[in-house]
């Protein structure tokens, strides 16, 4: 019981900060404003909070994570000089079967290493293997 008498008691102390057109006109045309002076505010008023609202709106949209893109990213598979490599759509790169750790992570390339292997991916699309830190070639796409 006592909750509830708390909640309604809350509820009317938030209500009490609340006003709504027509008591803001009357507020308006008590400080002896005219009554087309008053409409025209609010409806200046009204228009603001709408405009703020849509340039939020856009804001957010532009700025959007979008999750349904990276569902629709395939897998890259690359092999070569006796590898597989493995690229999956959420950046997981898995070499024979095996996980590979990022150790690199460039504006131009991403280095992977994977026990004696290490894989480099460059954005220009070319993928170079490395077996002791000795150039063996370049991979393709399998």
């Amino acid at each position: 019981m006592i909750y509830k008498t708390l909640l309604a008691g809350v509820i009317a102390i938030l209500l009490a900060g609340c006003s709504s057109q027509a008591e803001r006109i009357a507020a308006c045309e008590a400080q002896g404003v005219s009554r087309d002076a008053c409409y025209i505010s609010e409806q200046n008023r009204t228009n603001t909070i709408n405009a703020a609202a849509e340039t939020q709106a856009l804001q957010n949209a532009a700025h959007a994570v979008q999750f349904a893109q990276a569902a629709k990213k395939t897998s890259q598979h690359y092999s070569g000089y006796g590898v597989d490599v493995k690229r999956d759509s959420l950046g997981i790169v898995t070499v024979d079967g095996k996980p590979a750790a990022l150790i690199e992570d460039e504006p131009k390339a991403k280095v992977y290493s994977q026990g004696l292997l290490t894989v480099i991916f460059y954005t220009s699309g070319k993928v170079a293997l490395l077996r002791e830190n000795q150039f063996v070639g370049y991979l393709k796409k399998a």
